[in-house]
């Protein structure tokens, strides 16, 4: 049975038994990309789709309002996403989830959190991003300082700041972001040079040790930013310095906000 019809049968059995008020995947509809199905008939079922267009993060709708009230809701789930359930319930905004966990060219059926986790240790402890990412942080990291600022600011500059990215992160559930703040305002609104950066900069650091490298804020960008880059370089350093890789443990601490009695203080000066 190929992926998309396990999922499909499985989602109408979740909702024909009251298991899941509400399935969230992806179907295919207008759009080189897969957006987002919200299906609570078990006769809908049928308009699942699973392929490699399927890109866009689902964890992020898990914080909407309106469909926590349609809970419980059951999540079509990637490895990376699946670790992005873990940083959510490890930061306390998540308690349970139901998910169809997917992973690369197969279907591993319905979990709840805790199976997600087992899973996640026991298939995908090493999960890795992609070789062509990899390959273009090691040349990025070849560059003097001044090679790397100049190139962070010809790609900033493209922004407009439309916050795409946020909007498709999991991790970004502030009601209320930094940059929307005005009293005092610390972050210029205007889609200008040291806004954009900033903006850019305060984000990246706002995901360092929770970013799943799920990609889905890249996907989201319509100036083409490479998002993933910065996030991927602050992921290194968390691994480097901290020997975490977030996403793995529901009950881990987060790097930021929490403190080891053997970390490194060498910062200190």
């Amino acid at each position: 049975m190929e992926i998309a019809e396990a999922l499909r049968a499985d989602a109408a059995k979740l909702l024909a038994e009251g298991r899941a008020g509400l399935v969230i995947g992806y179907q295919a509809r207008g759009s080189p990309r897969r957006p987002p199905a919200f299906i609570s008939d078990p006769a809908r079922v049928g308009a699942l789709v699973y392929d490699n267009l399927c890109k866009q993060n689902l964890a992020v709708y898990l914080r909407k309002p309106e469909v926590r009230l349609k809970g419980p809701v059951a999540l079509v789930a990637t490895p990376a996403v699946m670790r992005s359930l873990m940083v959510l319930a490890a930061e306390s905004q998540l308690t349970e989830a139901t998910v169809l966990a997917v992973g690369k060219d197969l279907y591993h059926g319905v979990l709840d959190l805790a199976g997600a986790a087992a899973l996640l240790k026991e298939k995908y402890a090493d999960l890795a991003p992609e070789p062509e990412l990899l390959e273009a942080l090691a040349k990025l990291n070849a560059l003097s300082p001044e090679a790397r600022a100049r190139f962070w600011t010809g790609q900033f500059a493209k922004c407009t700041r439309c916050y795409a990215c946020r909007a498709a992160c999991p991790g970004c559930y502030c009601q209320r972001c930094i940059v929307e703040k005005n009293v005092p305002q610390w972050v210029s609104a205007v889609a200008a040079q040291h806004g954009n950066y900033a903006w850019h900069i305060i984000r990246a650091f706002h995901q360092a040790g929770r970013c799943t490298l799920c990609g889905a804020c890249e996907a989201a960008c319509p100036q083409g930013i490479p998002l993933m880059l910065l996030n991927l370089a602050l992921s290194e350093e968390v691994a480097k310095r901290f020997g975490e890789k977030p996403g793995y443990d529901p009950a881990a601490k987060p790097v930021i906000g929490s403190w080891k009695p053997d970390d490194d203080q060498g910062f200190i000066r």
